[in-house]
């Protein structure tokens, strides 16, 4: 076997994590910027004032059960003007019920779901995770080659 095979073989696993690693870094970094684009907006109690129904609840052929949803409106009052905007599909939830809200104060008809900031957290650790197991695994295999080749050698 020649000695390019022997290399592309002894690294695959190290060139495949390097980039899925360096990906997952890039797609966190767009997470976190979505994420923190609320992160100016103000809180308002609002109450659920309506539901549509999206989706009726149903149970899908690996028998998992999924609980109906409904399209959830908000009614909320800023600056002594009251709003009703749509905040979005959820299941669970009952018209009258009270919910802290997150609304954009240049314009008040824009209103956020509450984010977290441990997704991109947790995304870009595990990139730097998958990006460091890709080079202990490049290395491993060029000293396993050093290795191979020295022994090779002695013969």
């Amino acid at each position: 076997m020649n000695k390019l095979a022997t290399f592309m073989r002894a690294t695959y696993i190290g060139r495949a994590l390097i980039p899925i690693g360096l990906i997952l870094m890039v797609v966190s970094i767009f997470v976190f910027r979505a994420v923190d684009h609320t992160s100016d907006f103000k809180k308002v109690e609002a109450v659920v004032s309506r539901l549509e129904p999206a989706e009726e609840e149903y149970t899908d052929n690996e028998g998992q059960h999924h609980d109906a949803t409904d399209t959830v409106y908000m009614k909320y009052t800023v600056d002594g003007r009251e709003y009703e905007e749509e905040y979005g599909v959820f299941s669970g939830y009952k018209v009258g019920e009270k919910k802290t809200i997150s609304y954009n104060p240049l314009n008040p008809t824009e209103i956020a779901q509450p984010t977290g900031i441990w997704l991109p957290i947790v995304m870009l650790g595990g990139g730097a995770v998958l990006f460091a197991g890709g080079i202990i695994s490049l290395i491993r295999a060029a000293k396993k080659q050093k290795a191979l080749k020295k022994q090779e050698e002695e013969w």
